[in-house]
């Protein structure tokens, strides 16, 4: 339940959603989206999304105690407040929120990187007095939700914000105030959905409408923003801009970085940050390289709250996301088994790839990969460069297909290419570690052990969501285990 700031009673709540109150009025304690989970005195808001409608449940959350529902049914009867759409109600009932509270708002988007840079933000920050976005809590409805955990004690707010539709973030934009935009990057993730990378390019800058006058918008996605919308795809820098008067993008300064394995450890890194007059040297202790490069954007941001750059990218040092399947390492024996199963595009996939690929470490390679989905008609060809990629990397031993969108893509590669690739459906009962017990007659049919044997290997997970890759993972570690 959320508790909102300067609203107790019914009447006042309905002047804030432009509703109309049809009932008495009353004191009510907070605000819940979910009728089974209500306290005493309680207003329910009946949300509507693509697969549920959440009128249908008003009935059920007064019987479980509320004093009133907030719905957008004309034919609906009882103690409600009536309103044009319960969304833009949940939208208004934030941004009274919102204002109440004040904090520094600091709102993050991009195709890749988002859960990351808040996470390495927060993890700088004051915990007592920061609230950032729970989890992968970032739609439409998870932003003002986070927005709507903020206490009297919130000082600053980190919102994640994700889209998976053309125009996701107007109304965004429209009913809220940053004080920081970052945008990590943007490549075609999703792009099946928006139907263009133009589209996905106009939703996330939507969000420029929402900073501040003289507010600041961190981009490492565009060449200069302040004058087009191309993309920097060759480019290695970050671009920080104003927000002046006018509403328009200042370049203030470009910071050109450069990260590079150290060729003495494994999953460590050397950034370089800056101009020769004005240059940040750091080795990043961190197994992901795009990580360094979100905490160069993460660092950047920390500045602009009066943190030192430098001491910020120290702590950031070592980061290890608290989401335990964001390219995850756990090592067993001599294996390391990387789960990076929470979401999967073209650019994540060759990302961790080049990752265990870049490691010196002469343990072979095992990948596992599971089908990306809402590419559209882009679906094909990218699947097809993930296959291409994977099977010129070095060492590797086996390349396991999970899904019939990668299937569909192998029948171009050659004989000797195909002899690498294990193709297996959605089925976690297909796997050839399954068939597997720890007799040593029955072991030798096992993928780990015919292409590991003795010295142990690296296996990488990775895969669209709705794949749900995480199986494979916990079939890899039970049998290692």
């Amino acid at each position: 339940m959320f508790k909102v700031e300067g609203i107790s009673d019914l009447q006042t709540l309905a002047s804030v959603v432009d509703g109309k109150l049809l009932s008495s009025n009353e004191s009510f304690s907070g605000i819940t989206v979910d009728s089974r989970e209500v306290s005493k005195d309680s207003v329910y808001i009946g949300l509507k999304g693509e697969s549920f409608d959440g009128n249908s449940f008003c009935d059920d959350a007064i019987k479980n105690g509320c004093i009133a529902v907030i719905t957008d049914d004309k034919e609906m009867l009882g103690r409600n407040i009536l309103v044009r759409d319960t969304y833009d109600a949940l939208l208004k009932i934030a941004n009274h929120h919102h204002k109440q509270i004040n904090p520094v708002t600091i709102a993050i988007t991009g195709s890749n990187g988002k859960t990351t840079v808040k996470e390495m933000i927060g993890r700088v920050l004051d915990e007592a007095k920061t609230v950032i976005t729970n989890k992968n809590e970032n739609n439409q409805f998870g932003i003002p939700y986070t927005i709507l955990r903020c206490t009297p004690h919130t000082e600053t707010l980190i919102l994640e914000c994700g889209a998976r539709h053309d125009g996701d973030f107007r109304k965004i934009a429209q009913s809220f105030t940053f004080d920081q935009l970052i945008i990590t990057n943007i490549n075609n993730s999703h792009v099946g959905v928006f139907g263009s990378i133009d589209n996905i390019i106009r939703t996330k800058l939507d969000l420029i409408g929402a900073v501040k006058n003289k507010g600041i918008v961190i981009e490492a996605a565009f060449k200069d923003l302040s004058t087009n919308h191309d993309l920097n795809t060759n480019l290695l820098s970050i671009n920080l801009y104003n927000i002046n008067e006018s509403n328009e993008l200042d370049m203030q300064s470009t910071w050109p970085y450069l990260v590079a394995s150290d060729p003495d450890q494994d999953g460590k890194y050397s950034i370089s940050l800056g101009s020769d007059t004005n240059e940040l040297k750091i080795v990043h202790e961190t197994a992901i390289e795009h990580d360094c490069i979100n905490a160069v954007i993460s660092s950047l941001a920390l500045s602009q709250l009066g943190y030192d750059i430098n001491e910020s990218m120290k702590s950031l040092s070592g980061f290890e996301n608290p989401l335990k399947n964001r390219f995850h390492i756990h090592e067993i024996s001599n294996y390391l088994v990387i789960d990076d199963t929470y979401n999967a595009n073209p650019s994540s996939m060759q990302s961790a790839m080049k990752n265990i690929n870049d490691w010196s470490d002469e343990r072979g390679r095992i990948v596992i990969l599971g089908d990306m989905y809402d590419l559209g008609h882009y679906s094909s060809q990218e699947h097809k460069k993930v296959v291409n990629y994977a099977l010129r990397m070095n060492q590797l031993r086996k390349l396991i297909l999970v899904g019939d969108k990668f299937t569909n893509e192998i029948k171009e590669f050659s004989d000797n290419e195909r002899e690498k690739i294990i193709i297996i459906q959605n089925k976690v009962d297909d796997f050839p570690l399954l068939e597997l017990t720890r007799d040593s007659s029955i072991k030798s049919r096992g993928v780990v052990h015919r292409y590991f044997k003795s010295d142990g290997g690296i296996i990488l997970i990775k895969g669209s969501r709705a794949m749900k890759m995480e199986r494979f993972v916990q079939s890899i570690l039970k049998y290692l285990q």
